[in-house]
């Protein structure tokens, strides 16, 4: 019998994100997928005829819980046959710039670039579709020097970790608090020909809140705000001893003032800042 999935695809702002994975918390769903203040739910249909009432339902009930102020847009139904070759045709390759793509293993056959980066995200987030990470993989060409040492905090599929090396880094470390992030990354790592051998090349799950970040030359940390207000004075901690680069985003153009305050107070210096759309990336470095 051919299986069936109910897609449901809600606007809400892109800070109430972890709120609405709270919500989400107890939810047997297959996957969610994230997109400029939108994410889509992803079940496996059950075969009865008001699923799809009784999922929409559910998530409505939990969204007003939690207070989040989510907004059904959309309500799909895919048959199993359909899913796979929707899904990959849906992920083309992304141009950073002249010299950096990222694509998928499936279509890495249709780009030529100095610098190109298979990255295939299963459940996990960095595909370079999003303006957050291709204004990050944009300044990190412009900083890493040979020999140096990377950390990329939050790493999703390790994409920046890997462009890293590719540009030079001789080490790095790539960490997520998510299991299935640390499991995509390494799987990422040898779509691209690299082994990750320690202690040159580590990935591992880690929670930022509660680790101490090794020093470093430097650290990209593309996550959300309050993760990064939180962990700056640790960042500059890291990257003192080098006085390294520090390069973060997942930030919207409101919040460039208030980072850039608590990051001058933790000792670095702002020097660049680049948008696209209402997104920023700010880079930072350690003062003398």
């Amino acid at each position: 019998m051919t299986k069936l999935y109910l897609s449901l695809e809600y606007t809400l702002p892109e800070e109430r994100f972890e709120d609405a994975y709270t919500a989400l918390f107890d939810v047997q769903h297959l996957g969610i997928a994230e997109a400029h203040d939108e994410i889509t739910i992803c079940f496996l249909h059950d075969g009865s005829d008001d699923f799809q009432e009784r999922s929409e339902t559910h998530l409505q009930r939990l969204f007003a819980k939690f207070n989040v102020p989510a907004i059904l847009e959309k309500s799909l139904l895919i048959k199993e046959e359909n899913w796979n070759k929707e899904w990959e045709d849906s992920i083309d390759p992304v141009w950073v710039n002249e010299r950096i793509v990222i694509t998928p293993s499936w279509k890495q056959e249709t780009v030529s670039a100095p610098l190109k980066i298979v990255i295939n995200p299963q459940m996990s987030f960095g595909t370079g579709h999003h303006e957050t990470t291709r204004m990050v993989a944009a300044l990190l060409e412009q900083s890493v020097r040979p020999s140096d040492f990377w950390v990329d905090a939050g790493t999703g599929t390790g994409l920046l970790a890997i462009l890293a090396l590719r540009l030079g880094a001789k080490r790095v470390y790539a960490f997520d608090n998510d299991e299935w992030s640390v499991m995509n990354t390494g799987e990422n790592f040898i779509h691209n020909n690299i082994t990750p051998v320690p202690p040159n090349i580590i990935i591992e799950q880690n929670d930022i809140n509660v680790m101490d970040i090794p020093v470093c030359n430097g650290i990209t940390a593309n996550l959300h705000r309050n993760l990064l207000l939180q962990n700056m004075e640790k960042f500059a901690t890291a990257l003192q001893e080098t006085q390294g680069v520090l390069i973060v985003s997942g930030l919207l153009k409101y919040d460039k003032d208030n980072v850039i305050s608590v990051a001058l107070d933790c000792g670095f210096s702002h020097i660049q800042t680049i948008n696209e759309g209402e997104w920023i990336a700010i880079k930072l470095t350690v003062s003398l």
